[in-house]
């Protein structure tokens, strides 16, 4: 009877610890979740933390911070956004700019061939005044 009642203990045990683990996974899951989604506020302490916690330098996670908190307070962007912004701003600039120049290019070929028309037009009616 013992060991019976041992063995139920054993398995009580066990899935209590089941269970546990499998609350702390949740609970885990929901936490990262917050940090990656971006709806945790102090996202400007985030990267010079983990600066200061992986090189130890005090000088350089300071720096960061304060770097990021003059460009959010300059432009309304975190630091990613406005690299981001800045980078499709070029994009745009160079896919503009390519666009211009085959329509300039476009305008040029056909510009020409109405010249060549006109020149051949004025060819052929000289021929048949003579």
């Amino acid at each position: 009877m013992t060991s019976l009642k041992e063995l139920h203990l054993e398995l009580n045990l066990k899935m209590s610890i089941d269970l546990f683990m499998w609350k702390k996974n949740i609970i885990l899951y929901l936490v990262l979740s917050l940090f990656l989604t971006g709806c945790f506020q102090t996202t400007a302490m985030v990267g010079p933390a983990i600066t200061l916690v992986s090189t130890g330098n005090i000088s350089q996670a300071g720096m960061t911070f304060f770097t990021n908190k003059a460009i959010k307070d300059e432009t309304g962007m975190n630091a990613l956004e406005f690299v981001s912004n800045k980078i499709d701003e070029g994009k745009k600039i160079k896919n503009k700019a390519i666009k211009d120049e085959t329509g300039m290019n476009t305008l040029k070929f056909v510009s020409n061939k109405i010249d060549e028309g006109k020149k051949k037009k004025t060819k052929q009616l000289k021929t048949k005044q003579e």
